[in-house]
């Protein structure tokens, strides 16, 4: 019996070992097994379409050339959206002597249009807008109605300044609004000769 118990010993001391050479080789295999290396790919933020747009058209802006009967000839930068009568107002208004009955004020500007606008009774010239080498005429000039015409559209009518236009409003304001084209004499600063003189450029609705 004690020579079993000293076998048993003997068995289980060598089950022991063999659990522990064991366990220490395969720490070891663990150990020299290698570690695959994480890569780390930069990812590209993506070009927004606003950085690749060129800048918006609207921005651009266009060079004009204003001669003839203008207070203020000359050569003026417009937005790209702008009208004929927005480059005579920026040449400060017609002259009293222009003659607009063949300029038309809502034609839409170029660049580097050329606006003239000739006089009344000038032989030879007549007042056209050109753009390169189209020129377009326009026998039948809209007229302002001097009802509902702002401050703006009144300094397009031939004669009629900043001053005169705004004496236009403040009696439409006052007074009311105008019955015929003759009372516009009734205005401050106009008299009858000059209404008869704008009769064929502004009309009462």
């Amino acid at each position: 019996m004690e020579k079993w118990q000293a076998y048993k010993k003997y068995i289980i001391g060598i089950g022991v070992l063999l659990v522990a050479v064991g366990l220490f080789f395969f720490a070891q295999d663990q150990e020299e097994q290698p570690v695959a290396p994480t890569s780390v790919v930069a990812k590209e933020e993506p070009t927004t379409k606003a950085e690749k747009t060129p800048e918006i058209a609207a921005n651009k802006k266009l060079i004009v050339d204003v001669k003839g009967a203008v207070n203020k000839p000359g050569v003026y930068e417009l937005a790209a959206d702008s009208r004929v009568k927005d480059a005579i107002l920026k040449a400060g208004g017609l002259s009293p002597e222009a003659d607009v009955r063949l300029l038309n004020m809502a034609q839409k500007v170029t660049d580097e249009m050329v606006i003239y606008a000739g006089k009344v009774g000038e032989e030879g010239l007549q007042p056209v807008t050109t753009a390169g080498s189209d020129t377009t005429t326009s026998s039948d000039t809209q007229k302002i109605n001097i009802n509902t015409a702002d401050i703006t559209a009144l300094q397009t009518i031939p004669g009629i300044g900043a001053v005169k236009a705004q004496a236009i409003v403040d009696y439409r304001e006052k007074e009311g609004l105008f019955t015929t084209i003759q009372d516009l004499a009734k205005v401050s600063g106009i008299g009858a000769k000059t209404v008869e003189r704008l009769s064929e450029h502004i009309t009462v609705e």
